[in-house]
C-alpha cells in the first residue's frame, strides 16, 4: 500500500514556515505498513492544488493533506478537495455549533467565516479535532481516500493517533510493518564510508541509506517484517557486517550519542572530564550538559584576549590549577591554530600531555558543530586505544 504527502500553504514555498508535519506523517505511515513515495507542497491557488491532488490519485490509494482548513480566504483545501473529486461541499450545522462553544469558551468572538469550517465535501468522514477549531476529514473516491488535516502540528498530531491510524490500519491491514534501525559514524566522512562498506549499500533486505550531518553520517537499515523478533534478526546480521568493514566506529541506536559512549567510558576509568574551550564558544560544554553524563563536571570558556596560543602555555598553567582541584579528572583543551588553519584539542592527565589535530577550524555554527564532535570522538578513540587505517 502506498500513500503521498500534500502540504498545503504559500508560506511552506515562501520558507516562512518549517514542514515538520510531514515528517512526522511519513513516520507514522511507515509504522503502519504504508510506504509513502512522495512528498508535495504546493501554495494557496485551488488550480494547482485540484492538480497535484488529481496527479496523486493516479498513482496512490492513500493521500494525506496538511493546511489550509481556517476559516479564512485563502483556506480552500475543502473546495479544492471538493474539485478534485467531483463533489458538493455540505455545511454540518452540529460541527458548527461545537466549534461555536470552543470559541465562546476562550472568550472569541465567532464570526461567519466560521461556519467554513463546517463544510466539508459530500460524504466525507469529520475527523474530530480535540483541542482546535479546524476539524480535518476523509473523502473517499474511487476506492482511494483523501485525509486532510490542520497545517498546525500540536493539532494535527493527536488527530492522526486517534483518528486516522485506527482507520487506515482498519480499512488496510498488512501483516508487515516497516522497522527502521539507526547507526551512527562519528569523525569519518560520508564518501568513506560509502567506499569500505562497498556492495552492501546494495544489500535490498535491510536497504541501506546514508544520510551525511555536520555532527555524524548515519546509517539508516529498514527493513519489512512481520513481527518485531524477525527484523531485529536482519537488523542484528547486517550490523553485524557494518562493525566489520567500520571497526569500533559505529554507535548503534538513534536515540545513543557519541557523548554517552564517552561517558560510559570515563566511568569504567573512574574519571571525570573538565573542559577548556576557546574553539566552539561553549558548545562542546553543552553538548556534554545536554547529554546529562556524570563523568562531566566543569567547563571554562574563554575569550581571544584571555589566552596565548604560541605556545598553549596558558592553556598548560589553567590545566594544572584544575588537576590539583580535580586529581581523577582528565583536562580537554580545545584551541584554534590560526598558523595551521586546524583546531588543535591537548588531553592533559598528571604528566600525560597529547595533542591531536581537528581538521576544521571556523567560528561558523557547522564549524563548532564539527569541531566539537570530532574532538569527542578523537579523544574516545584515545581513550580506547582505537587505531583507525580506514
Amino acid at each position: 500500500m502506498n500513500g503521498e504527502v500534500i502540504t498545503i500553504g504559500t508560506e511552506l514555498l515562501l520558507g516562512s514556515t518549517i514542514d515538520t508535519n510531514s515528517i512526522y506523517l511519513v513516520e507514522k505511515l511507515s509504522e503502519i505498513g504504508i510506504d509513502v513515495y512522495r512528498k508535495i507542497t504546493v501554495g494557496d491557488n485551488q488550480k494547482r492544488i485540484v492538480q497535484v491532488l488529481r496527479e496523486s490519485l493516479s498513482r496512490c490509494n492513500i493521500i494525506i493533506c496538511t493546511g489550509g482548513l481556517g476559516p479564512t480566504v485563502d483556506d480552500i483545501t475543502r473546495e479544492s478537495v471538493a474539485e478534485a473529486t467531483e463533489s458538493s461541499l455540505e455545511y454540518h450545522p452540529e460541527i458548527f455549533e461545537k466549534i461555536f462553544e470552543r470559541l465562546q469558551k476562550r472568550g472569541i468572538k465567532v464570526s461567519e467565516n466560521n461556519k467554513k469550517q463546517a463544510t466539508f465535501p459530500k460524504g466525507s468522514i469529520v475527523i474530530p479535532n480535540p483541542i482546535g477549531t479546524a476539524p480535518g476529514f476523509i473523502k473517499e473516491y474511487n476506492s482511494k481516500y483523501i485525509i486532510c488535516l490542520p497545517g498546525v502540528p500540536f493539532e494535527l498530531k493527536p488527530m492522526v493517533e486517534e483518528t486516522v491510524i485506527p482507520f487506515l490500519s482498519e480499512k488496510f491491514p498488512t501483516s508487515e510493518k516497516l522497522y527502521t534501525r539507526i547507526l551512527k559514524v562519528y569523525g569519518l566522512g560520508e564518501s568513506r564510508i560509502d567506499h569500505h562498506l562497498g556492495e552492501l549499500l546494495h544489500s535490498s533486505d535491510p536497504k541501506i541509506g546514508l544520510l551525511a550531518s555536520p555532527e555524524c553520517v548515519k546509517i539508516r537499515l529498514t527493513t519489512k517484517s512481520s513481527s518485531l523478533d524477525i527484523a531485529n534478526r536482519v537488523l542484528d546480521e547486517m550490523e553485524e557486517k557494518i562493525k566489520q568493514r567500520l571497526p569500533n566506529l559505529v554507535l548503534s541506536g538513534e536515540e545513543y550519542s557519541l557523548e554517552k559512549e564517552l561517558d560510559k567510558i570515563l566511568k569504567q576509568d573512574g574519571k571525570k572530564l573538565i573542559v577548556i574551550d576557546y574553539s566552539t564558544g561553549g558548545m562542546l560544554a553543552y553538548r556534554l550538559s545536554q547529554a546529562k553524563i556524570d563523568s562531566f563536571i566543569l567547563a571554562l570558556v574563554l575569550s581571544p584576549s584571555q589566552i596565548s596560543f604560541t605556545p598553549p602555555q596558558n592553556l598548560i598553567d589553567i590545566s594544572n590549577s584544575y588537576m590539583l582541584q580535580f586529581p581523577s579528572a582528565y583536562i580537554l583543551a580545545v584551541y584554534p591554530n590560526e598558523e595551521k588553519r586546524v583546531t588543535e584539542a591537548m588531553l592533559i592527565f598528571n604528566d600525560r600531555r597529547e595533542t591531536f589535530q581537528i581538521p576544521f577550524i571556523g567560528t561558523e555554527e557547522r564549524d563548532r558543530i564539527r569541531i566539537s564532535v570530532f574532538t569527542l570522538e578523537l579523544i574516545r578513540r584515545n581513550l580506547q586505544n582505537i587505531v583507525v587505517s580506514l
